[in-house]
């Protein structure tokens, strides 16, 4: 009859235990009644190694092993393994024993249990496998990756790391991230993700780091916190881009901008002198003129002369008008590179259909219709994207063809991180010769009857270029145009360039 205690022992074995069992000293099973309930086994096919039966094919010779072992050295036996239900499916187990010992430490039997882990197994597949996918996708992705721990502390990169910095995890984790830095940046990029973790805030940077040729290249880096169910930091997930190219674009564009306004401080001061002086001195050719009229008196040759001064005095006023005009241009263009942009969110049709209104006298005059599609909004310098497509939209009314009914349409969507937009018209076209002369300063293709100075398209490929973006033109001669603008949804705050 067993006791109080062996009651509970087996109350408490059943709570925890899916199956519970003992055999002989030598290991031999009697019988297992549990076992038995579970399997579907007959007491015969149970007895001595017969349980083996029910244990996957793929997992019997690692249980068997593990139990002669545990046999043999008189230690407890640990394993996991599939066991075949009733129904002919299998789920995980882990089976433990230990033997029971006599007061001389002689093994008097053994007892074991088998505790279901089916739940913990999928679950550690499932695990597994989105770590994979995740180890994947961290590999196939073209930034270097990489994790650090709650406090900062650098422990896992992905494949691009270590190709690109030729290393290993063992030299990188921690502060080994440092070596691969350039000394002059390597304490203020330091600096600033230990304040971004201090603070929890997400980390953005850009410096050199060193590749596996000793060569540095330049890397825009971002991190984010990742937080647990209460909210709490656990980890951070961070990429490194690499923008040399572009980087090295800005500055060339930079230096290009620089030589701009060179080249506008040149016509400031030494063209538009000269200009004052042939100003004051065609006054005083008209002056003259008429002091030479009244001088000729009723000469026959007065009419004639005078309509001869008057002419040749036209032309250089006109010149003059021209010049000034053109150096006005210049220089509002060489102002625009030096004004700080200021993102705004853009409600992008009502931008358009704001400008299409500005010049609906001049459409309507030219008998021109202007249809605004739907399109993306934009967080952008708001003055930038006006002046753009304002260019646009007068290119479109001056040079409609007057054959035909004159159709301006502007449409837009969005095209992965950015938005595409087009002003196309059925005007009179450009010829294929001049597809890239057009946003050239002081170039203008087709018929002059236009007034202009060759610097609107030059304008809005800068502005274009200053908001990261790209600006395409396709063109028939006789047949209409169509502008492509490209630019990011997000613009960042920077200097035009």
């Amino acid at each position: 009859m067993p006791t109080l205690t062996e009651k509970r022992y087996r109350a408490l074995v059943a709570a925890i235990a899916e199956i519970t069992w003992t055999t002989a000293a030598d290991g031999q099973v009697a019988d297992m009644p549990e076992w038995r309930a579970y399997t579907g086994q007959t007491p015969e096919a149970v007895r001595g190694w017969g349980w083996l039966d029910a244990v996957h094919p793929d997992d019997r010779p690692g249980t068997a092993e593990a139990w002669n072992a545990a046999l043999a050295g008189h230690e407890r036996y640990a394993v996991e393994y599939r066991i075949r239900m009733r129904d002919g499916s299998y789920r995980w187990f882990n089976a433990r024993a230990a033997p029971v010992l006599d007061e001389a430490g002689e093994i008097l039997e053994w007892g074991g249990v088998c505790i279901d882990i089916e739940d913990r197994k999928r679950a550690e597949a499932d695990l597994f496998a989105r770590e994979s996918d995740f180890r994947v996708m961290a590999d196939a992705i073209p930034q270097l990756a990489w994790m650090a721990d709650a406090t900062g502390a650098l422990y896992w990169y992905n494949q691009r790391w270590f190709d690109y910095t030729g290393s290993d995890l063992p030299a990188m984790v921690n502060d080994g991230w440092r070596s691969v830095h350039h000394p002059d940046h390597l304490e203020a990029a330091a600096a600033k993700f230990a304040h971004a973790v201090a603070t929890g805030t997400p980390w953005e940077d850009t410096f050199p780091l060193r590749g596996a040729d000793g060569q540095y290249r330049w890397f825009l880096s971002r991190a984010l916190p990742i937080r647990d169910a209460q909210g709490a930091i656990s980890r951070w997930f961070g990429t490194n881009t690499d923008i040399t190219a572009e980087r090295g674009a800005r500055l060339a564009l930079a230096e290009a901008n620089e030589e701009v306004q060179r080249y506008a401080y040149i016509v400031s001061h030494d063209l538009r002198a000269p200009l004052v002086n042939i100003m004051g001195f065609s006054s005083e050719l008209d002056l003259l003129r008429q002091d030479i009229a009244a001088a000729l008196g009723d000469d026959p040759r007065a009419a004639a002369l005078d309509a001869d001064f008057t002419e040749s005095l036209g032309f250089i006023q006109a010149a003059v008008g021209k010049m000034e005009r053109l150096i006005g241009a210049i220089l509002r263009l060489s102002r625009e590179g030096k004004r700080q942009f200021r993102p705004e969110p853009l409600d992008m049709g009502a931008i358009l259909r704001g400008l299409a209104d500005v010049q609906r006298h001049q459409a309507e005059r030219g008998g021109a219709a202007v249809e605004i599609g739907p399109m993306p909004d934009l967080l952008a310098d708001r003055l930038a994207v006006e002046q753009i497509f304002g260019n646009l939209l007068d290119n479109a009314i001056k040079y409609l063809d007057p054959a035909r009914p004159g159709r301006i349409r502007i449409a837009g969507r969005s095209a992965g991180g950015g938005a595409l937009y087009t002003v196309s018209d059925n005007g009179r076209g450009i010829a294929e010769a001049d597809h890239g002369r057009v946003f050239e300063l002081f170039r203008r293709a087709g018929s002059q009857e236009q007034p202009g100075e060759g610097i609107g398209l030059a304008h809005v490929r800068a502005l274009v270029r200053a908001l990261d973006g790209r600006i395409d033109l396709h063109s028939t001669l006789g047949s209409g145009t169509t502008f492509t603008v490209c630019l990011p949804l997000r613009q960042a705050p920077s200097e035009a360039t």
